[in-house]
């Protein structure tokens, strides 16, 4: 049962409380549980962790804790059998969180003392006697307005005519993710199809015989070649979808053959299932109001037959890499291989990581983009505005401090080290690397909308990195 809710600032500074009962502990007595929850638990040091972190109290409570932006929310629950499902309460504190950024757009500390009276009504909405109850933003939005409580209270209180207010009637709808009674003047509708690239890479270094001529000399060297063997890889794709529409119009969105041929999707429960199984590929659908997730689906590169296939995949369709290690000497090379169907690159960052947290990285070459060293130690080259057809490289050597005998901090030459790996990030529009594809979005039911209203249509194809890491 969730007993209470707690949102402190980054210094975990009490800024708001609800709770159930004044009997339950208060926030100062399990703070210093909450301080010896080492911080990368909560996700400060990594924005791209989401899950929320478990935090036991005693033998009768336990806190789960989240942490957004500048921001740390709390979640006091008991240890009873009533809550059957264990991660009700990890579900709820980050719908919690989501309704409050849709309601609030970007959190801050300010932003939450000055609309305490709101969050109150918000919690009041979404909790009945300790469990989960109105979670929708749409419906929660028809309960709880957006105006200030306190400014109500002012403003009727202003009033001298006597006259009591006007009680709006509130409707009742069967589809909980829309607003009652929606209107738009504008109606339009968005797709992001957004793919995420998960991959362990370990290149592997084939050595080919080059033969040179000169005018006045015979000479020959060794050149390698680096292929790159997928360890292991996967892509997580969605699809968001974005509406102000008036009324409760049907859509049905269409997908080429991928999408006909995922395993396994999970879907919004907006979206029509019987059709789905009886025509794969086919979301029919009342889509919510603002931004919604309507499907997620993974692709499995690892059930691939070769690993020509999985590598083909990425040089066609994103950013493929070549990593080289010097076999005999602490120098190393990165070159990156843009796809030609890329259409713009947002931005680029390789993080190089070396097996001695002491150890620097002095830049032989760089062909494109900054390369920084940051006070955490972490070593990073930046690109962006990439044109088409550059292979972008940077070679480096691996130095260590070298004090004692130059009284002043030089670097020199490291015997032998390398990178331990290197890690990419960075997120470029154009077609994803599954091939999924919209075919059609269209309106089959303009319940509400009207016959000749045409709403403005927009697709976008968007790939981004996850843990996308090449070995030594």
């Amino acid at each position: 049962m969730i007993e209470a809710v707690y949102i402190a600032d980054i210094s975990n500074t009490l800024v708001f409380e609800y709770c159930n009962s004044l009997s339950l502990p208060k926030y100062e007595s399990i703070l210093s549980k909450i301080a010896n929850i080492d911080a990368y638990q909560l996700g400060i040091e990594s924005s791209q962790t989401d899950t929320p972190t478990k935090i036991p109290i005693n033998s009768a409570y336990y806190v789960v804790g989240h942490n957004n932006s500048s921001l740390h929310f709390y979640v006091l629950c008991s240890e009873d059998t009533l809550m059957s499902n264990p991660l009700i309460p990890y579900t709820f504190i980050l719908r919690f969180v989501e309704t409050l950024e849709d309601y609030f757009d970007d959190l801050t500390r300010s932003k939450i003392e000055a609309n305490t009276d709101i969050i109150t009504l918000i919690l009041y909405q979404m909790l009945d006697d300790g469990m989960p109850y109105i979670t929708d933003f749409n419906k929660i939005r028809d309960l709880v307005s957006h105006t200030s409580l306190l400014s109500k209270i002012i403003n009727e209180a202003s009033k001298t005519t006597g006259l009591q207010p006007e009680v709006k009637q509130s409707f009742t709808t069967d589809i909980p993710w829309r607003r009652n009674e929606s209107r738009h003047a504008n109606n339009e509708m968005y797709v992001d199809v957004i793919e995420t690239v998960n991959m362990i890479l370990k290149p592997i270094v084939k050595k080919a015989k080059l033969e040179q001529y000169d005018s006045a000399f015979y000479s020959s060297k060794t050149d390698n070649q680096v292929d790159n063997y997928v360890l292991s890889g996967c892509i997580d794709g969605q699809i968001d979808f974005f509406s102000q529409l008036s009324g409760a119009p049907t859509l049905e969105l269409v997908l080429n053959k991928v999408g006909s041929n995922l395993e396994l999707p999970r879907l919004h429960r907006c979206i029509n299932s019987d059709l789905f199984r009886e025509r794969r590929g086919v979301l029919s659908f009342i889509p919510p109001e603002g931004k919604s997730t309507l499907m997620k689906y993974q692709v499995d590169l690892n059930e691939l037959k070769s690993n020509k296939e999985k590598t083909s995949l990425i040089k066609l369709s994103t950013i493929d890499v070549q990593f080289s290690v010097q076999s005999n000497s602490s120098e190393f090379e990165i070159k990156l291989f843009p796809a030609n169907m890329i259409t713009k690159i947002d931005f680029i960052k390789v993080e190089i990581v070396c097996e001695e947290t002491d150890d620097q990285i002095k830049v032989n070459r760089i062909s494109h983009g900054d390369f920084q060293t940051r006070l955490s130690g972490k070593h990073e080259w930046s690109l962006k505005d990439l044109k088409k057809g550059v292979v972008p490289t940077l070679s480096g050597t691996i130095v260590e401090e070298d004090i004692e005998d130059r009284g002043h901090s030089e670097g020199k030459a490291a015997a032998h080290k390398r990178p331990s790996h290197i890690k990419l990030n960075y997120s470029h529009k154009g077609p994803v690397p599954s091939g999924l594809k919209v075919d059609s979005l269209l309106v089959v039911n303009a319940k509400g909308l009207g016959e000749n209203t045409k709403p403005y249509k927009g697709v976008k194809y968007t790939t981004k990195s996850g843990d996308y890491i090449v070995r030594s």
